[in-house]
């Protein structure tokens, strides 16, 4: 005979006694589905398979994470070319789709590869104990993170059904997945949950160097480029964008992007919700002064050229981005082909505003909501945009603002001098990219404690290759066993009979 795991301890009947019987457990599967970070996912144009060029001679597979593709398809390119790749002509979440399989199978070719060797470790895990009841086959879900985080948390919800759906085929029994996020990923996989209404069939999340609140990183790349150090650093700043001109074409046009600002939650490590500072001599500006960032920072036009001679300037050069960079080939509504079919000139900072008002409800809606089984890592050690700082001192020569992995505001000041507002390198604590506070929830509600592994911090880990630390991976697996072997969920996972109440 063959009994679901969860019914060994229930006493059979109509069984003859003189003879032996031979019960076989029934296991449940427990998928585990893993979700990327921003440009983690593989991304063709829409309607293709990938290969070959469109019309236009250009790839039809529009973002692949590995040198090879980037080096031929990004390095050297102007910024125009990038937006053609992710962007089009317009924004359209509709442009681009994950480079997946069809059926999609385990997602693994959607993701970039450096992840693979991490699920690989997953999928082949003799899981102890656990793994008498429960098989944990291993997913990756990828998504078009040039768009709404809403609507990737959509994507990632639909796919835990089929995933479910094929589980039960394979096991018979498939009631919940448990979930593993890398940055991004975290925002989307809460999204899922919450505003997708999956929370009920996730067992637990296990979440990656997660910038919850935000990331002042986005920020100073889109006012300056890619920091980069050393060889690798500067390679990745090469294909990505080493400067605000090749950055803002991008993040300043994608809902993605902009979903990885600082939110109104955001705090600095030392609790501060003030993350942008202005120092000039003895006095210090922080901004944002009322806590909303997007008033205060995002829709403030980037204005920074150098003032012409005469009264003190109105250069409002803090705003996060130039509308000149938006789109170059239009400038301000200079009209194209699209143009005339829209009824009128296009008007490149008007749609970055829609964008960003896209991406200011999304943080709303998210708010401050993590899944009740929550377990997450971050790093600590590395040099991290935490905050921003500009320090303001005279100009003398210099009449370009975007610098290669810097920036220099513009403007003159009471005195009728000109002046240079210099953006700093970062120097806060985090892992690269996603300072303490943010990796941490810090300034939200208080997470549960859940136990073991419960929130870690690891000196030294990077951003980008997380799931390639030792530690990061232990703690991932610690965080699995634990949630695959929850007492509620799961009341005999320890091979002990279950305490039952008597009755009523």
């Amino acid at each position: 005979m063959e009994l679901p795991w969860n019914e060994v301890d229930k006493l059979l009947s109509g069984l003859a006694t003189d003879v032996p019987h031979e019960a076989k457990v029934r296991r449940e599967a427990i998928p585990l589905v893993f979700v990327p970070g921003i440009m983690g996912s593989r991304l063709r144009l829409a309607g293709t398979d990938g290969s070959g060029e469109n019309a236009q001679g250009l790839p039809n597979l529009r973002w692949e994470p590995s040198a090879g593709w980037l080096f031929k398809n990004c390095s050297g390119e102007p910024p125009e070319h990038r937006k053609a790749l992710l962007i089009g002509e317009v924004f359209d979440p509709g442009y681009l789709e994950v480079d997946e399989a069809k059926p999609v199978g385990d997602g693994f070719r959607g993701i970039m590869e450096e992840y693979r060797s991490f699920l690989e470790i997953l999928r082949t895990r003799d899981w102890g104990p656990l793994a008498r009841l429960f098989e944990f086959p291993v997913y990756a879900c990828g998504y078009n993170w040039t768009g709404d985080a809403a609507v990737a948390g959509a994507r990632v919800a639909k796919r835990i059904d089929e995933i479910m759906a094929e589980a039960r085929q394979v096991t018979g029994r498939c009631e919940k997945v448990i979930l593993i996020s890398h940055s991004m990923g975290g925002l989307v996989t809460r999204a899922a949950a919450k505003l997708a209404g999956a929370e009920g069939k996730v067992l637990g999340i296990v979440h990656g160097v997660q910038p919850a609140w935000g990331a002042a990183a986005a920020y100073w790349r889109i006012k300056a480029g890619f920091e980069g150090s050393w060889i690798v650093g500067r390679l990745t700043s090469r294909f990505l964008g080493s400067s605000a001109p090749h950055v803002t074409i991008i993040l300043g046009n994608a809902i993605g992007g902009l979903e990885l600002l600082p939110t109104k939650q955001y705090v600095i490590n030392d609790g501060r919700k003030q993350w942008l500072f202005i120092v000039d001599g003895k006095k210090v500006t922080a901004m944002p002064r009322s806590g909303n960032p997007y008033d205060e920072i995002y829709r403030v036009k980037g204005q920074c050229a150098k003032p012409k001679s005469g009264a003190p300037s109105t250069n409002t050069w803090w705003g996060l981005v130039d509308p000149a960079l938006l789109d170059p080939a239009r400038g301000s509504g200079g009209g194209n082909a699209l143009d005339d079919l829209l009824g009128g000139a296009f008007d490149p900072w008007g749609n970055y505003l829609g964008l960003l008002a896209t991406a200011e409800g999304f943080h709303a809606s998210l708010g401050t909501y993590t899944h009740p089984y929550t377990y997450s890592f971050h790093g600590r050690g590395e040099k991290t945009a935490e905050f921003i700082r500009f320090d303001c001192e005279s100009n003398w020569v210099w009449s370009d603002p975007y610098r290669t992995r810097g920036f220099l505001g513009f403007y003159r000041n009471e005195k009728g001098e000109d002046m240079q507002a210099v953006l700093q390198d970062p120097g806060g604590d985090g892992d690269g990219t996603v300072p303490v506070s943010s990796a941490t929830f810090q300034g939200g509600p208080p997470l549960p404690d859940r136990g073991a592994p419960g929130h870690r911090g690891f000196d030294g880990l990077e951003h980008q290759p997380a799931f390639e630390s030792g530690e990061a991976q232990r703690f991932t697996i610690a965080g699995i066993t634990a949630l695959g072997g929850r007492p509620v969920h799961h009341p005999r996972c320890t091979g002990r009979p279950a305490r039952r109440r008597p009755p009523e």
